[in-house]
């Protein structure tokens, strides 16, 4: 159906029951409707109870009374293509009928849309409307409510610190002693190491910890795992652990560990099992073998033990070698069938061990997009009776709604946030670089693709152990990178350092970016640094900066970002060039306060800024 100024059905996009109409707290609907860009002006929200009528004014028929007949909608985020206007309300009755009121005159419903200038009758037709039924609690999405002011250290514990050399396994390089890293490369990192430097983590202000993987594992990043009950002898004993925990969490510092799930390494016991004995292994169906008519692995298990790794690597030509799926094309990382029951009683049980026995806040979870989400379902359901404000975070790169409607996990590492970041403020040139524009349209598309409760529990991040170093992709300009971790310190959810950010260190991709953490005491004595430690305390101290939503202020010059974050205003100038800001009218003519600098002075209608500086205005 054509409009009458050039608008169609196609331009507006709602979905019930979604990220764009969802429980946002107990007796709270958040609505949300997509438009194309520069369509609508004029966007209002009808609503109220399906089941309540009233008389009309003879009193012989009924009328349906709703709670607000066209309320205005706001207009609170736009991209490059679209607009997206947004209303809070809250149905007396727990259950609400809701359609949209586009330029007074159009109503956008569940089924049609209606000229009401031509068909006035229709305006409360509510078979035409959409439905949330009913505001159950049990669908509430409900992460843990300390994850909203977690401050995250994320750390690879092989090249973190060496607390114990008696556990340095045979080939343990002196510390940092090498230009160029490999995954082969062992320093001693440990566990005694991690416990060591706990101090020092507390003091930079963070509030957790996650660890990449600590179980028993043939390599260096123990991503392929032999044992999930086990800490891995060169991290030191379950000892070592029980003290880290406990003695972190004297100190306020919660632990997450990472559960590799997707798959085990070529030597669990039960892939070994399997090996050993084909189809007449309870476990055989606990992988995803490919031809059941040709042998699992191209050695025997007498051969295969035998064998050192570059010996078994040289059997795989390329994925056609493989009679099993596995992590990528990974032959020693065969992928697991979660659903298989022995592997699923075995792996649910790890998820409680490390809670019940341990006494660890959250689990971090490897390739989560590849497992079912029936599994993961089940998961949350274990791991919530062991410990029901525990931490479950998805390794998903993209998009991940689908996981995060209450049943499944409480967030996911916010992948969908680091690209934009590295666009505007890095200087790589393998990606397109944004102007502040773009990278405002680039993360307004993720705060509406994302409920503002999810936005909430996010893990977010600028970098990881899976990407090149931030300062890497900022060119080594430390000054780039303060900015970057700026922005990231005002997002909603919980922002993560990876070890080493804090002083700069920097490296390229995988394994670059795994350096052996600096100790000396001339490189801690770092201007970013004191930086960061100061973003984390004015994260803590300033709620504003942890609020959800953004108020774009944009600018003339394409390298200037400024934004509110309730009372407080961001500026920051992303370039070598001074800039002239224009101030909100509420910030003009008047003294202020600048948090990052501690620093009060005067202000007219505009700000100059210096290259690559930034202030938090209060």
């Amino acid at each position: 159906m054509k409009w009458g100024f050039n608008m169609d059905f196609d331009s507006f996009h709602h979905e019930p029951k979604s990220n764009q109409a969802y429980l946002y707290n107990a007796d709270t609907v958040h609505i949300r409707l997509k438009v194309k860009k520069g369509i609508a002006r004029d966007v209002r929200l009808i609503y109220g109870d399906p089941f309540l009528y009233e008389k009309d004014k003879e009193g012989d028929r009924h009328a349906w009374k709703p709670f607000a007949d066209g309320e205005p909608m706001i207009n609170d985020y736009d991209t490059e293509h679209h607009n997206f206007f947004f209303k809070s309300v809250k149905p007396a009755y727990r259950r609400m009928k809701y359609a949209f009121l586009i330029e007074k005159r159009y109503l956008f419903g569940a089924r049609e849309v209606i000229d009401l200038d031509a068909n006035p009758s229709l305006r409360h037709n509510l078979f035409n409307y959409f439905n949330f039924p009913f505001l159950n609690k049990e669908d509430l999405f409900s992460p843990p409510e300390w994850v909203k002011n977690q401050v995250w250290y994320s750390v690879f514990p092989e090249r973190f610190a060496n607390g114990d050399a008696s556990l340095n396994t045979p080939g343990t390089k002196p510390w940092a002693s090498v230009d160029t890293y490999s995954n082969d490369d062992l320093f001693g990192g440990d566990l005694k190491g991690l416990t060591d430097k706990l101090d020092y983590i507390a003091d930079m202000g963070f509030t957790g910890l996650y660890l990449t993987p600590i179980f028993h594992a043939m390599s260096t990043h123990k991503y392929d795992t032999i044992d999930y009950h086990m800490i891995d002898p060169a991290f030191g004993d379950n000892a070592a652990f029980r003290d880290l925990v406990e003695k972190a969490h004297e100190k306020g510092i919660k632990i997450m560990l990472d559960a590799v799930f997707n798959h085990t390494g070529l030597y669990h016991p039960y892939f070994l099992d399997v090996i050993k004995k084909g189809h007449k292994s309870k476990y055989y169906d606990c992988f995803h073998i490919i031809d059941d008519n040709k042998p699992v692995f191209p050695l025997s298990y007498d051969s295969l033990m035998t064998k050192d790794r570059k010996f078994l690597r040289q059997q795989f030509k390329g994925p056609k070698d493989i009679n099993y799926r596995t992590f990528a094309f990974t032959p020693f990382m065969p992928k697991i069938n979660t659903m298989n029951p022995i592997m699923k009683h075995y792996l649910l049980d790890v998820g409680r061990h490390w809670i019940e026995k341990y006494d660890i806040d959250g689990w971090r979870l490897d390739v989560s997009n590849e497992i079912p989400h029936r599994f993961w379902r089940e998961f949350r359901r274990s791991v919530k009776d062991a410990k029901p404000d525990a931490y479950i975070v998805g390794e998903n790169w993209d998009n991940s709604n689908p996981w995060l409607e209450g049943d499944q996990y409480d967030a996911v590492m916010n992948y969908e946030i680091l690209f934009p970041i590295w666009q505007f403020f890095g200087t790589k040139e393998d990606f397109p670089s944004y102007n502040a524009t773009e990278f405002i349209h680039r993360i307004n598309k993720v705060l509406t693709d994302y409920p503002k409760n999810v936005s909430q529990a996010m893990y977010n991040l600028v970098d990881s152990h899976d990407t090149a170093r931030i300062k890497t992709i900022c060119g080594e300009d430390e000054r780039r990178v303060r900015l970057a971790y700026l922005f990231l310190f005002t997002y909603p959810g919980s922002p993560s350092i990876f070890y080493g950010g804090e002083i700069g260190v920097s490296g390229g991709h995988d394994p670059e970016n795994r350096a052996c953490m600096p100790w000396s005491e001339a490189l801690h004595k770092s201007p970013l640094k004191d930086f960061l430690k100061r973003l984390i305390n004015l994260r803590k101290t300033e709620a504003d900066l942890r609020t959800v939503d953004f108020g774009w202020h944009t600018q003339r010059d394409s390298q200037v970002l400024m934004y509110e974050k309730g009372d407080l205003l961001v500026v920051m100038n992303n370039q070598d060039n001074p800039a002239d800001v224009t101030l909100p009218e509420d910030k003009r003519n008047k003294t202020i306060e600048d948090l990052l600098l501690n620093r009060h002075f005067n202000v007219d209608e505009t700000l100059r800024l210096s290259p690559f500086e930034a202030m938090i205005i209060k």
